[in-house]
C-alpha cells in the first residue's frame, strides 16, 4: 500500500467516524435512554457521553488520552514516512486503521473535552452482561491492532527473534 492509500484509508475512517458521532448527537434526543435496539438482545445504538478512554479506563483523563491519541498517530505517520513503500497490503490497513481512529477521537477530545459513544454489545436479561459502550473510531483503532498482530505473527521466526533480541549474534 502506498502513503497515499494509507493515508486515504485513515481519512476515510475520520470521516466515517465523525460523520457517525454528528449523526447519533442529531437523532438520539428522540430515543428512550437505553436507546435503539438493532439486534433485540445483543445490539443497540444508545449516545454516550464518554470523557474517560476506551472501556471506561480513566474516567477524566480526557488530557491525558489525547495527548496519548497524539502520539499514536504522530509515531504512525513518522513510521509510514520512514518505511520503505509500497508497504504490504496488510500491514498498511493495520497502520491506517488507528490512524484514522486515534484522529477521530482526538478531534473529539479537542473539540468536545469528550468522546461521543453509541455502539452497544450486551446479552442476558436487562442487559446482564454489556460490554463498554463504544464508537467507529474505537472499533478501528482494536481491528487495526489486532491486523498487526496478525501481520507480525505471519512473519518469519528468526525475524521475530531479531526483533525480540532472542537471536544470538
Amino acid at each position: 500500500m502506498s502513503r497515499f492509500g494509507l493515508y486515504s484509508v485513515a481519512l476515510l475512517v475520520l470521516m466515517a467516524d465523525q460523520a457517525s458521532k454528528s449523526w447519533i448527537v442529531a437523532v438520539h434526543w428522540h430515543w428512550p435512554e437505553e436507546g435503539r435496539e438493532l439486534i433485540p438482545g445483543f445490539f443497540a445504538l444508545t449516545f454516550n457521553v464518554n470523557t474517560g478512554g476506551a472501556f471506561g479506563i480513566l474516567p477524566h483523563g480526557t488530557l491525558l488520552l489525547a495527548l496519548a491519541a497524539a502520539v499514536a498517530a504522530v509515531a504512525i505517520v513518522v513510521y509510514s514516512v520512514r518505511a520503505p513503500m509500497p508497504l504490504p497490503r496488510l500491514l498498511g490497513f493495520a497502520l491506517a486503521l488507528p490512524l484514522g481512529g486515534a484522529l477521530g477521537n482526538l478531534l473529539d477530545r479537542v473539540r468536545l473535552h469528550h468522546v461521543i459513544d453509541f455502539l452497544a454489545l450486551y446479552a442476558g436479561p436487562d442487559r446482564q452482561w454489556q460490554f463498554p459502550i463504544f464508537n467507529l473510531a474505537d472499533s478501528a483503532i482494536c481491528i487495526g491492532v489486532c491486523l498487526l498482530a496478525l501481520y507480525y505473527g505471519r512473519q518469519p521466526a528468526p525475524a521475530n527473534e531479531a526483533v525480540l533480541g532472542l537471536k544470538d549474534n
